[in-house]
C-alpha cells in the first residue's frame, strides 16, 4: 500500500487529500481481502459438488452456475486489488533495473495515463452489454440455471472501474510523494 510519510519539521503535502486517498487504498485493501474469502466459499462449493456428483449422483444447474459467477466476481475484484498490492504482472524487462525515483515516475505516467482511461474506456463499453442483458432479464438458458444473468454482467464494467479508481488513488500518491520530494516506498516486488 502506498504511504506518504511525515517527518517532524515538514508539513504533508496536502494532507486532507492524502488522508482521503489513503482511504481510498484502504477501502480497495478490505475488499481485495473480502473477496479472498469468496475463494473459500468456491473451494467448499467446488468439493460439495464433487461430492454430490460420484458419491450420491446428484447435481445442481443452478449450483454450478453459481460457481462460474463467485469465480466472475473474484476475478474482476481481484485485479484492482491486485494492482493496489502492486502484485501485477509487468511487461517491462527493464523496469526491475531503474532506480526507485525512475520507478516512481514510470508508475505515475502509467497509473494515470493508461490504466486509468484504459480502464474506463473498458468500463463504458461493457455498459451496453450489462443493459442489454438487463432489459431483457437476461437468465441461464438452461433448465434450473441461475435467473438474473445481468447481476452478475454487471461485474464486468465494475471489475474494469474498480481497477481505473486503484489507478488514480496509487498514480496520486505517487505523484504527491514525488511532488513533496520525498522518496518512493519500496514496494513489494520491486
Amino acid at each position: 500500500m502506498n504511504t506518504i510519510e511525515t517527518d517532524h519539521n515538514s508539513q504533508p503535502f496536502a494532507p486532507g487529500l492524502v488522508r482521503c486517498l489513503r482511504g481510498l487504498d484502504l477501502g480497495m485493501e478490505r475488499l481485495g481481502c473480502a473477496t479472498a474469502w469468496l475463494t473459500l466459499v468456491l473451494v467448499l462449493m467446488v468439493a460439495g459438488d464433487v461430492l454430490f456428483r460420484y458419491v450420491w449422483h446428484m447435481g445442481s444447474v443452478a449450483e454450478q452456475e453459481l460457481q462460474w459467477h463467485l469465480l466472475a466476481v473474484i476475478s474482476m475484484i481481484s485485479a484492482s486489488y491486485t494492482f493496489q498490492q502492486n502484485e501485477h504482472v509487468r511487461v517491462d524487462i527493464f523496469y526491475q533495473h531503474y532506480s526507485a525515483r525512475t520507478k516512481q515516475v514510470l508508475d505515475i505516467i502509467i497509473s494515470l495515463l493508461i490504466v486509468v482511461p484504459s480502464m474506463l474506456f473498458l468500463a463504458w463499453m461493457c455498459l451496453d452489454f450489462v443493459y442489454q442483458s438487463w432489459s431483457l432479464g437476461e437468465g441461464s438458458p438452461d433448465p434450473g440455471g441461475l435467473p438474473a444473468r445481468y447481476v452478475i454482467k454487471a461485474f464486468v464494467p465494475l471489475g474494469f472501474a474498480l481497477v481505473a479508481w486503484q489507478g488514480v488513488v496509487r498514480g496520486l500518491l505517487d505523484l504527491i510523494t514525488l511532488m513533496a520530494g520525498r522518496s518512493p516506498e519500496v514496494r513489494d516486488g520491486d
